[in-house]
């Protein structure tokens, strides 16, 4: 580490916002020069608008950025600032890389070189597959949603096909399917249920549509999938072969009988749990997750090996924080610090 002291170079704000270096400010409103968004997710976006008055440039990835007015948002376009994973963009005397994250389309974690070759890192959220740990930094700021030693899914490289299987055979009984989950979430669900032969058409709202259109620009693969309300969505639905998909929070009350599949990732006892059976159809609960299980967590931490250890305790409870830092120092032997003071917000999972 260069001259500048580890508190100085990365940090936690009360406000969410993570500092890394002089200039960047990452999720969250602080003040400085730039805004890095490292995905869409609304704990991800505070105080994003004040950032566009305020930040002289708002950084993310090109999908990221071609999200954000899907997600309400409206920003200066001389502000925006598409970056490609792997690029490096200097700002003042610091440079910044987006380093590739598996969590919803376009997410990244933030890498920042300061003049001194100090080395920090925020990962954002994340799992595994398909993320690339980052090595040699003197911070790693982490997220620890799921910190606690009993928060593993021994199951995690088994949920995909049996989220698919589940969906398959709800649909053999006769009855369309609703699925529910998060904004970007969605989108991979598809993409799994096609990997595993679900070749029902996905019937989607105006805002999982376009966001699905977004995916699929940026690489991942759904096909056979309507707008709400179109004609070939219409026609699917009088067939009564369909799956539909939507918000986890929406309240919209659908025309049609239908199963219901709702995606978590605050379930670890098993892959699969039936609610009830009725009439109507069936109600499941799937602990499909895009956030790391404690197992992989920790061992992001063990493979990167920062020299000091920042958690993120704003986007997760402080407990599961302070659980995490307790686990890092007894299983690693390094101290991790907890950050800010704030108990945080819950995340969208």
């Amino acid at each position: 580490m260069g001259q500048q002291k580890s508190s100085e170079l990365a940090k936690v704000t009360n406000s969410g916002a993570i500092l890394l270096g002089n200039i960047f400010e990452v999720d969250s409103f602080a003040g400085k020069p730039v805004r890095v968004v490292s995905h869409f997710h609304s704990d991800h976006t505070i105080l994003l608008s004040k950032s566009g008055k305020f930040a002289s440039h708002i950084l993310a990835t090109p999908a990221t950025i071609e999200a954000l007015p899907l997600m309400g948002f409206s920003l200066p376009e001389d502000k925006l600032l598409p970056l490609e994973y792997g690029r490096s963009i200097k700002f003042g005397e610091d440079s910044l890389v987006l380093v590739k994250s598996s969590h919803v389309i376009g997410s990244a974690q933030v890498l920042v070189e300061t003049v001194d070759g100090s080395r920090v890192g925020y990962t954002g959220d994340f799992k595994f597959p398909g993320t690339k740990i980052m090595s040699d930094l003197d911070v790693l700021i982490i997220d620890a949603t799921y910190g606690e030693e009993t928060m593993v899914r021994p199951f995690k490289n088994e949920v995909d096909i049996l989220f698919s299987d589940l969906v398959s055979e709800l649909l053999s009984k006769g009855k369309p399917v609703i699925v529910k989950g998060y904004h970007g979430k969605l989108q991979e669900a598809m993409h799994i249920m096609r990997r595993f032969g679900v070749e029902a058409p996905f019937i989607l709202p105006e805002k999982v549509y376009e966001l699905t259109k977004l995916a699929e620009k940026h690489g991942l693969k759904v096909g056979n999938y309507f707008r709400e309300g179109s004609e070939e969505a219409v026609e699917a639905i009088k067939g009564g072969w369909f799956v539909y998909l939507n918000h986890a929070n929406s309240r919209k009350k659908t025309p049609f009988v239908a199963s219901e599949v709702v995606l978590t990732g605050w379930f670890f006892s098993s892959p699969l749990k039936k609610i009830y059976e009725n009439g109507s159809g069936e109600r499941w609960v799937v602990a499909l997750s895009d956030h790391a299980d404690f197992e992989d967590t920790l061992y992001y931490v063990e493979e990167a090996r920062p020299k000091k250890i920042l958690i993120d305790a704003f986007r997760s409870s402080r407990e599961i924080a302070e659980a995490f830092a307790k686990s890092v120092l007894r299983r690693l032997g390094k101290e991790a610090v907890v950050m800010p003071d704030s108990h945080g917000i819950e995340e969208e999972d």
